[in-house]
């Protein structure tokens, strides 16, 4: 399972009901978002706490959405700033990615949208990870597999590697973490690069 608690958004926008609904989607999904009607205030509370993303209203009453980019920018340049806009344009949507957007949704948006464009940028800043008791699950499926895929037995990967068909066993059904030591020996036996085995957990 992908971890995201640790990932404070910042969703900042005029209308209540957006900040509210974007706010509850993105813990739904994990996330630890921080809503803001006054993007002020938002752009204060970026001073004090460190966030990893902001969700901005291109069109507020008190500031537009491209001067609050700035603004979060200039606080924290890897801030990945996404901007949501019922107005788009390509001379706007320009400006946006000149001051450091990194994407921007249309309004209305489907929540799916909005959730892919934010874990999009997650994983670029390789925010979220996975946890350890689902890694070690990945993991061991990995090896089992590329093991059938050899027609090869728990007891010959024992004899190849030097570790017992128990400790095997329990790295296969993911109930143990392999040590690094251990993975090195698993891949090479396997003929494959450790980066290879691991490639996409």
């Amino acid at each position: 399972m992908a971890v995201r608690h640790h990932i404070k958004v910042l969703v900042i926008d005029d209308d209540p009901s957006v900040c509210n609904t974007v706010g509850l989607m993105l813990e739904e999904h994990g996330y630890h978002p921080r809503a803001f009607t006054d993007a002020y205030e938002a752009i204060k509370c970026a001073e004090s706490e460190s966030c990893q993303i902001a969700l901005v209203d291109l069109r507020m009453p008190q500031v537009n959405g491209i001067e609050v980019v700035e603004h979060l920018k200039r606080i924290d340049d890897r801030l990945v700033c996404i901007v949501m806009t019922a107005y788009p344009d390509l001379e706007t949507a320009t400006e946006m990615m000149r001051q450091g957007t990194s994407d921007y949704i249309t309004k209305p948006f489907k929540q799916e949208e909005l959730l892919t464009s934010v874990d999009r940028a997650c994983r670029k800043l390789g925010l979220i990870y996975t946890n350890e008791g689902e890694l070690n699950r990945l993991i061991g499926q990995r090896i089992r597999q590329e093991r059938l895929t050899q027609n090869l037995t728990l007891r010959q990967l024992s004899e190849r590697t030097d570790l017992t068909t128990s400790q095997l066993s329990q790295v296969e059904l993911g109930k143990n973490a392999a040590s690094l030591w251990a993975l090195a020996r698993i891949s090479n036996s396997l003929g494959l690069q450790m980066s290879k085995l691991l490639a996409g957990l």
